[in-house]
C-alpha cells in the first residue's frame, strides 16, 4: 500500500506552496564601466635673463613679480587645456551610449546611478517547489518580464538534456535554483533561466551524491527524489525521513503513491484529486506505476536535495499527515499500523 493522506496537499489547507525559505541570491550584472579620458600638463615657464654689463641690475623685486606673472599665465593656461579635455571626454562617452544600435541600445540616463552602474528596480523571490508554470506566473506578475519566454527557455531541449545526463527529452525542471534575484533595469529572461541554473549548480556542488550511487541512482534521480520531498515536507526535520521512505519503496518495488506526482501529470496543485486524477495514464502517476517519475516535478531547494542525496536509514515504508496543525507525519512499517494511522489523522481533522 502506498503512503496516502487525507487530502493531497496536506502541509498546506489551501493547497499553495509554503512561504519563501531565505535562500542565495543571485549573482548581479556586470557594471557598466565608463572610461574617462584624463590628461595632465603644466609645468612652470622657463625664465632666460640676459644680463647686460653695462646696464645696471633691476631689483630682485621687481623680477620676482614678473616671474609670478608668467607662472599665473601659465597655471591659467594649464587649467583652461585640462577642462577642454575632460569636456572633450564627456562628449565622446555622450556619442558611445547614444549611438550603440540593437546590439548596444541607448543608455536610459534613469536608470544610471551615480557611480555608473545599471540601476536595480525590483528583487523577485521565487519560493521552493513551484513548477515552471508557477515560476513563469510569478515573473508575470512581479515583473517586467515575459512568463511565455521563460516557459519557452526552459522547455525540453538540449540544455536540459545535458543538465539530467541524459539523451531523452528533458525540460529545465529541478535546475531553476529557488532563491531571491536582484532585477535590474536591462535584466532579460535569458539573464533570469542563466542566474538560476548558475545558482543551482553553485548551490549543489558540495553536495555527496556517493550514498545515492551506491544504490543505483544518478545525481538527476536524486534531484527527482529531491522535488517530491519538497512538496511532501511542511517541517525540516521530517526532509531525511521522507527521503529515506522513498529509497525504501524503491528497494522494495513498491508503488511510490505520492499525490504530489500525480497532482504535477493532471497540471495543477489540485487540494482535492478525483478518482479519474488518481487513474490518469501518466508517467507521473506514482500511484499507477512503480519507480521514480521520469523528471522532477518541482524546483527544490538545496536542504531538500541535500537530504535526499543521504536519507535517514531507517524501516519505514509508509507515512501519514497527522493533520494536528504540526504539519508531520505519522510514520509506520507496516499496513496495519498505517491503517490506524491514517484513522488517527482523519479523527485530528482529516477527511
Amino acid at each position: 500500500m502506498s503512503p496516502r493522506r487525507p487530502h493531497p496537499r496536506s502541509r498546506h489547507a489551501d493547497g499553495d506552496d509554503q512561504a519563501p525559505r531565505p535562500a542565495d541570491e543571485g549573482p548581479r550584472p556586470p557594471e557598466r564601466r565608463v572610461y574617462r579620458s584624463e590628461s595632465a600638463g603644466g609645468g612652470r615657464a622657463r625664465r632666460s635673463e640676459a644680463r647686460a654689463a653695462a646696464s645696471p641690475r633691476p631689483p630682485r623685486r621687481s623680477v620676482r613679480r614678473r616671474d609670478r606673472s608668467g607662472a599665473k599665465g601659465s597655471h591659467t593656461l594649464v587649467w583652461l587645456l585640462l577642462i577642454l579635455t575632460v569636456l572633450a571626454g564627456a562628449g565622446w562617452v555622450v556619442l558611445q551610449t547614444q549611438g550603440g544600435g540593437e546590439e548596444s541600445p541607448p543608455a536610459d540616463p534613469a536608470a544610471q546611478a551615480d557611480d555608473g552602474t545599471v540601476e536595480q528596480i525590483g528583487r523577485l523571490t521565487i519560493p521552493e517547489g513551484l513548477r515552471r508554470e508557477g515560476i513563469a506566473e510569478l515573473i508575470g506578475s512581479e515583473t517586467g518580464l515575459s512568463g511565455e519566454r521563460y516557459l519557452d527557455l526552459t522547455a525540453e531541449g538540449a540544455r536540459g538534456r545535458r543538465l539530467a545526463g541524459t539523451d531523452e527529452p528533458r525540460s529545465l525542471e529541478g535546475f531553476l535554483f529557488p532563491a531571491t534575484y536582484d532585477i535590474f533595469e536591462n535584466t532579460t529572461v535569458e539573464d533570469l533561466v542563466d542566474q538560476q541554473v548558475a545558482a543551482f549548480e553553485a548551490n549543489t556542488a558540495d553536495i555527496d551524491f556517493g550514498y545515492a550511487r551506491r544504490r543505483n541512482l544518478t545525481p538527476y534521480e536524486v534531484l527527482i527524489i529531491a522535488s517530491m520531498v519538497e512538496r511532501e515536507v511542511a517541517v525540516p526535520a521530517e526532509r531525511r525521513r521522507v527521503a529515506g521512505v522513498i529509497y525504501n519503496r524503491l528497494r522494495n518495488g513498491m508503488s511510490l503513491g505520492i499525490d504530489a506526482t500525480v497532482q504535477y501529470a493532471v497540471g495543477e496543485w489540485k487540494e482535492e484529486l478525483t478518482v479519474t486524477d488518481l487513474d490518469i495514464d501518466s508517467p507521473y502517476n506514482t500511484r499507477k506505476f512503480t519507480g521514480l517519475p521520469p523528471g522532477p516535478i518541482a524546483n527544490p531547494g538545496a536542504d531538500s536535495i541535500r537530504s535526499s542525496a543521504r536519507p535517514e536509514e531507517h524501516d519505514f515504508i509508509y507515512y501519514v499527515a497527522r493533520n494536528d496543525g504540526t504539519g508531520r507525519h505519522y510514520f509506520s512499517t507496516n499496513a496495519d499500523q498505517f491503517e490506524v494511522d491514517v484513522q488517527r489523522s482523519r479523527a485530528n481533522g482529516g477527511q
